[in-house]
């Protein structure tokens, strides 16, 4: 049994390597959380940059299997990082870095 529906966690899929997932929570932008797990305990959703929400057990725990992908904030966030990107691109003076 589950928690009501509103009681669940997003976090973000970082980064796939060597079959460990690295997950950033979503709660609190300025000092995110990173966990670490078995991307085998992902399943499907183990693609780097899938925003999951997860619902949370009787006892807060994640309930990982019964996770589902948000597409529409995904694609807002590639959005968004787009547009970072196209800034810096545009303030970049090219060449070599001097230090």
């Amino acid at each position: 049994m589950c928690m009501s529906e509103s009681e669940a966690e997003t976090w973000i899929v970082d980064s796939i390597q060597d079959g460990v997932a690295v997950l950033v929570d979503r709660r609190n932008d300025e000092v995110p959380s990173l966990i670490e797990m078995s991307a085998d305990l992902l399943g499907g959703f183990a693609i780097e940059g899938a925003v999951l929400v997860v619902p949370l057990g009787l006892v807060g725990e994640p309930l990982w299997d019964k996770a589902k992908r948000d597409l529409d904030t995904e694609q807002a966030l590639k959005s968004e990082a787009e547009k970072v990107l196209d800034q810096l691109k545009k303030s970049d003076q090219g060449g070599d870095v001097v230090l």
